[in-house]
């Protein structure tokens, strides 16, 4: 049930933080995942491999044998992969992080409105009627931990068959493989920080809008890793999440910053928040 609240003198609420232990735990399960499937990697394909097979990819002449022969390989090893992380088992892990973060982020959305508004806490969480957007925020989490491990595996597929029919050795590469291992590891904590921002924003912003509040302030992290901070570590970067502290914007759109709209909190590891505005009560 929608409201249209306000306060006698007008009030600023901060929005709830993402919550770091979830973000760390969830980081955690994608990187595992990642882990999981290169120790199968290794041990269903490299160790499978001999130098000998290895040096024939480099033979022009035979290099589209032994491709099929390693694709083969590769697809059996994806198969029992999806298996192994399949999307049952995926959307059950992201749901109980993304649970966590909503019930988290419901008490404290609601905690901090009703200090300013002067509503009991309670009677505003009785009447959210929010479950529809909360599962589809739920449902674009589960699709990216999902694309991660898709990806992962092309990228492994793609680049081993690469450097094969290349006439690389084993040794040279396993060691590509462990550093590809090591960039989608670091790749999954990236997802898991975004994604549990992401998620904690537009539940934020669908609460706020459920109350009638249609306005907010965009607030960044304000030291040295802000977007755009000219005495920062990235200066140049497009868009600027600097250049839009302190901007009022319309909560259904996000800020408007270069031709386009943004929602703090919702693009690649952002760590800026907003400051909901509660309107002025009408004398």
């Amino acid at each position: 049930m929608k409201r249209e609240v306000c306060c006698p003198n007008g009030a600023k609420v901060k929005s709830p933080e993402p919550p770091k232990s979830e973000i760390r735990q969830f980081g955690n399960a994608i990187e595992y995942m990642v882990d999981q499937m290169a120790q199968r990697w290794r041990t269903q394909i490299f160790k499978e491999l001999n130098q000998d097979t290895v040096a024939k990819f480099s033979d022009a002449a035979q290099s589209g044998n032994f491709a099929v022969i390693f694709l083969a390989m590769a697809a059996r090893v994806q198969r029992k992969l999806l298996k192994q992380f399949d999307t049952k088992r995926l959307n059950k892990m992201t749901n109980k992080y993304t649970n966590q973060v909503n019930k988290r982020n419901k008490s404290e959305f609601y905690r901090r409105a009703s200090s300013a508004i002067g509503i009991d806490r309670e009677e505003l969480e009785a009447t959210e009627g929010l479950t529809f957007q909360i599962n589809a925020f739920q449902a674009e989490t589960q699709q990216w931990v999902k694309k991660t491990r898709d990806d992962t595996l092309q990228m492994w597929t793609s680049n081993t068959l690469r450097q094969m029919a290349e006439g690389k050795g084993l040794p040279e590469i396993l060691s590509q493989f462990d550093g590809m291992v090591e960039q989608r590891k670091n790749h999954a904590k990236m997802v898991a920080r975004t994604q549990i921002a992401t998620f904690n924003s537009l539940t934020t912003k669908a609460r706020a809008q459920n109350l009638g509040i249609t306005r907010a302030i965009w607030r960044s992290a304000k030291d040295e890793r802000v977007r755009g901070n000219p005495s920062g570590k990235y200066p140049n970067a497009k868009p600027s999440h600097f250049a839009l502290e302190g901007v009022e914007f319309d909560l259904a759109k996000g800020a408007p910053i270069n031709g386009q709209f943004l929602l703090p909190g919702t693009s690649y590891n952002c760590r800026c928040d907003y400051e909901l505005i509660i309107p002025e009560m009408e004398q």
